[in-house]
């Protein structure tokens, strides 16, 4: 199941494992085993026609609320059409005498990370206006951010970031939390909310028929939160601290005698913690018939394939984490180097980002390694256990683009493609061109510069509030150059990440190889214009992996519960495998030297821009 902003997605992949398959096991990183990637281990193929999608938009733009009871509906209507879909191919598949038959052994999630859902005692969402998402800049939020950031100073600042692994900032949970609480009129869904939780923690709980269970959530979405101790996965002290000790703050009561429960030390509203694969009763032995409370579970009788003991229920991933294991860039270390792979994801969809895997182990105790710091102006995500996720992400990607569709009128399709052809044709001529431009306040070939901070900025600056601009309009302007404009400006912002990324790629003395990017989302594997604009920029080939290609955050899912699935076959749940598979390349762009040069002054040329408006972004 993946669960997106603009989507929710179901599909169906063939798993196979230890019966057919050998693997690259180690739990020493400096195993030669390890020093190249693995063909081979546990693989998924993805069955033709069993996927089943629906379009809507999960997220309220700018508040972040999450249209959750939409969304809840969209995952269980996409499991009942996929589980129809197997029903189908497997009578079909008998009348041929092919005698297939189809077992679901497991179910895993990928959700837009970060979400968090706030749930009465029986696991029901309270409200849409008790949800939270990484797509918040609401003008109270940021404001609480800067209180915050007032409050506790530039060293404690810094110190959370280097535990968190993510700055203070409105996309993060704990200002979106401090902001709800401080609201007053919020305080009737806060005196019923129990505990915070995911989305796919919500779907568990119910499916699971534990309805006064505390159903845990993943160290991968709670990373996302901000507010989880990534070395050790544990909510971070201070974060916790500063969150249950707000003013308003208040917490159901499940006694009989009190209403709710606030300063008297007894607050518990963030819920346990586990690894996506945690093996939990709860969790490995199919769906029940009834209910704890002794009622019928409806999904006993909705969803009969579930109800085997073999199926096991999977804590969700964030999606970030899943595009990168789809893409085939879950990269291990190699005996030469602790930098990891040279593989680098690049996803554009609704937002964009750039990352790449490091090994870290939760229990880690080397003290060069423990103390990893964390580059200013990216995060660090805890995958699971063993790994962690390094980079940086804009809020908006391709919905710039569609932001300009709608703002140009280009309704239809054909006065859409149009305009990107002419897009398309100013950089062709620009990139072609022997003449570099005199220096970095040169134009832009379309005469424009675009900050594209339509949802505020998250990485490199992280400005609360930060919102977008375009200079440079005259007359001769036409719609081209503000589609060429838009998809300049997010290519150049991911320029400024990969560059921190790289550097970020080099460590224990040792600079890692030329890198490559594996480009992922519907629109970076759409537009041929924005890869070649990203190849140029970073000056590394981009390469579209036949695998993974339009669907990398569902197939990412599918590989990390196959690999759960393949640990435990062999009886070593705790060991670790090499993930990264072989590119089956579809698709390689090559970068243009002499367009790399002009890149340089465009990135030169926004970051003025930016820094001149930046006064104007709170919390700057």
């Amino acid at each position: 199941i993946d669960a997106g902003t603009s989507s929710i997605r179901c599909t169906g992949y063939e798993y196979h494992g230890v019966l057919d398959s050998q693997a690259d096991w180690d739990l020493d990183y400096s195993s030669p085993q390890l020093s190249q990637p693995s063909s081979q281990g546990p693989h998924v193929i993805p069955l033709e026609g069993i996927n089943f999608t629906i379009r809507m938009s999960s997220i309220i733009p700018n508040t972040g609320h999450i249209r959750i009871h939409q969304v809840l509906l969209a995952i269980d209507k996409c499991v009942d059409e996929v589980l129809r879909l197997i029903r189908q191919k497997s009578r079909e598949e008998e009348k041929l005498d092919k005698k297939s038959s189809y077992q679901i052994v497991a179910i895993g999630f990928s959700t837009f990370v970060t979400n968090l859902v706030a749930v009465d005692i029986f696991g029901d969402p309270v409200g849409e206006a008790a949800t939270l998402s990484y797509a918040c800049n609401r003008e109270d939020v940021v404001k609480e951010c800067q209180t915050l950031r007032d409050n506790l100073g530039p060293e404690k600042l810094e110190a959370m970031y280097q535990r968190t692994g993510a700055p203070l900032h409105p996309s993060y949970a704990l200002p979106q939390l401090l902001a709800f609480y401080h609201n007053e009129e919020n305080q009737p869904l806060a005196m019923r909310i129990d505990k915070w939780k995911t989305i796919s923690s919500i779907c568990l709980h119910r499916w699971s028929g534990k309805l006064h269970l505390q159903m845990p959530i993943s160290y991968s979405e709670a990373s996302w939160t901000g507010m989880l101790s990534f070395r050790d996965c544990y909510w971070d002290d201070e974060a916790a601290r500063i969150f249950e000790t707000c003013k308003g703050i208040v917490q159901y009561s499940h006694g009989d005698d009190d209403d709710e429960c606030s300063d008297d030390g007894c607050i518990d509203l963030l819920p346990p913690l586990v690894d996506y694969d945690a093996a939990l009763p709860f969790l490995t032995v199919g769906i029940p018939p009834y209910n704890g409370n002794g009622s019928e579970n409806p999904y006993w009788h909705r969803w009969q394939e579930l109800r085997s003991k073999n199926v096991r229920l999977f804590l969700g991933i964030g999606d970030g984490v899943a595009a990168n294991v789809g893409s085939k860039c879950g990269g291990y270390p190699t005996s030469a180097s602790l930098s990891g792979s040279h593989r680098i994801a690049v996803t554009i969809g609704t937002s964009a980002a750039c990352r790449f895997v490091l090994p870290f182990s939760m229990k880690e105790t080397q003290p060069s390694r423990r103390n990893i710091s964390v580059p200013p102006g990216l995060f660090c995500y805890r995958v699971h256990r063993d790994h962690v996720l390094v980079g940086g992400a804009l809020t908006d990607g391709g919905s710039v683009v569609e932001w300009a569709r709608s703002l140009l009128n280009l309704q239809s399709d054909e006065s859409f493609h149009a305009c990107l052809e002419k897009a398309s044709e100013i950089y062709a001529r620009h990139s072609n061109s022997s003449d570099k431009g005199p220096d970095p306040s040169s134009s832009s070939p379309s005469g424009l510069t675009m900050i594209p901070f339509l949802s505020g900025e998250r990485s490199t600056g992280f400005r609360g509030g930060a919102q977008g601009c375009i200079s440079g309009l005259t007359r001769e302007i036409t719609p081209a150059h503000i589609m060429y404009s838009c998809l300049e400006s997010v290519i150049s912002r991911l320029g400024c990440v990969m560059e921190l990324v790289n550097e970020a790629r080099c460590s224990e003395g040792h600079v890692p190889s030329q890198g490559i990017l594996v480009a992922s989302g519907n629109a970076l594997e759409r537009s041929s214009l924005w890869r070649q604009m990203l190849a140029d920029c970073s000056s590394m080939d981009v390469v579209i992996d036949a695998d993974s290609s339009s669907e990398g955050s569902s197939r990412g899912v599918a590989m990390m519960v196959a690999g759960a699935l393949f640990k435990r076959e062999l009886g070593n749940p705790l060991a670790t495998c090499n993930f990264e598979e072989p590119l089956l390349i579809a698709h390689r762009t090559e970068p243009n030297a002499v367009a790399h040069a002009r890149w340089r002054i465009a990135i030169a040329r926004q970051e003025s821009h930016i820094d001149a408006v930046s006064t104007t972004c709170n919390g700057a």
